[in-house]
């Protein structure tokens, strides 16, 4: 009975979250990301998952088998949409700002582990991996890394709930005028023409806009995406297992699914299909509430205090850097504060922002460069997590 509750709330509770989401203004401004790991911390307070629980061994078992099917299917779903090729032709100025941020994060994890890994910090490596990730488009990079770098249950619900908190003052510092300020430092080019190349791109059309997607219609028009999902989650995995060891079997899975997707994004066909990101969403809500219900609150040790030290240490770096970037590449000062909000906040955020600017260029840039954060955010944690591995 205990494990038919579990799978219910696991498998169910993404739609009440989506539901409260779509309903309530309080719940869409906190997030449906939060609103999962919220539910995953009662379903582990409540001693519903409990260790001791008769069936624990079941709901482990589900547990695993959750989390490592929902990142495969979520990936695809979530890069079919999205049309880079595009983008990079139509949005020179966007790309430099992009790369701007990509350079500013990676550097910014890089020296923060260096200044923080003899304070004896646990999993400080797959935390800097993770780091990578936020600051490259959001969760769902966060997501893949989690499945690619194994970490501690603990480990990566701390590290979600330290960038939250400490995400929150910067979003306020910009929303607040701190936009004002970056304007005195860096070029500001007021945006006095319609946007050109990408105008069907529409924050509230193509990020969590859940409205249609369980209806008969909806359903009927995911069947394509989900199957080619499930196509290229069979195919990595059957490559990763036949063609590589063990040490980096999932490593290579997630790196062949997000290298697959974006090739199927070229499809038009598949491109084109409604509702693609949302039902990816549901994936990532899943699997959210997975993680979160394994946390242990008894299994946290010091290495709270030095983690949430090291994560606000990597955020004042990244934002820093990358105005430095910007400023050298000549990159306009709303450009880059978008641009650093589709890179930190991820797209959901660029609208709040955007409208602030009053500027639709700006719009349209910052899902670009969210977007394409989403792209390589997965190849740059791995890949920052390995060089690290080596001091």
């Amino acid at each position: 009975m205990r494990l038919t509750i579990v799978l219910i709330l696991y498998l169910l509770g993404p739609l009440l979250i989506i539901w409260l989401y779509e309903r309530f203004r309080i719940f869409s401004k906190i997030g449906t990301i939060v609103l999962a790991y919220a539910l995953g911390i009662i379903m582990s307070l409540s001693g519903l998952v409990s260790e001791a629980s008769p069936q624990t061994e079941s709901i482990s078992q589900s547990q695993n088998l959750l989390q490592n099917l929902c990142i495969p299917l979520a990936i695809p779903l979530m890069l079919f949409s999205s049309d880079f090729l595009g983008w990079m032709k139509s949005l020179k100025q966007t790309f430099t700002a992009f790369l701007c941020g990509i350079v500013a994060s990676c550097a910014a994890v890089v020296i923060s582990f260096l200044l923080f890994r003899n304070m004896g910090i646990f999993e400080l490596d797959k935390a800097a991996g993770l780091m990578v990730g936020f600051y490259s488009g959001g969760t769902p990079n966060v997501a893949a890394l989690s499945m690619a770098l194994q970490p501690s249950s603990e480990t990566f619900l701390l590290v979600n709930t330290f960038e939250i908190f400490i995400t929150f003052f910067l979003l306020a510092f910009l929303i607040g005028g701190g936009y004002k300020t970056i304007r005195r430092f860096l070029p500001y080019v007021p945006d006095t023409e319609p946007a050109t190349g990408v105008d069907k791109v529409n924050a509230s059309d193509n990020f969590e806009d859940y409205r249609g997607m369980l209806s008969p219609n909806g359903l009927k028009n995911l069947l394509l995406p989900l199957g080619c999902s499930v196509a290229v989650a069979l195919l990595a995995a059957a490559f990763s297992f036949l063609c590589v060891g063990k040490t980096y079997r999932v490593i290579s899975i997630i790196l062949i699914i997000t290298t697959l997707s974006i090739i199927l994004s070229f499809w038009k066909r598949l491109r084109q299909c409604p509702k693609m990101f949302e039902a990816g969403m549901y994936f990532i809500l899943v699997f959210s509430i997975v993680v979160a219900s394994r946390f242990q609150m008894s299994n946290i040790t010091g290495q709270a205090g030095g983690l949430l030290g090291f994560i606000a240490v990597v955020l004042c770096l990244c934002f820093v850097l990358h105005m430095l970037f910007a400023k050298c590449c000549r990159v306009d000062a709303d450009l880059f504060t978008i641009s650093a909000v589709g890179l930190i906040f991820s797209p959901p955020f660029v609208p709040t922002v955007a409208s602030l600017l009053k500027s639709r260029r700006c719009l349209i840039s910052g899902i670009v460069v969210g977007l394409l954060g989403y792209a390589v955010g997965t190849y740059l944690g791995i890949l920052v997590y390995m060089l690290l591995q080596q001091f």
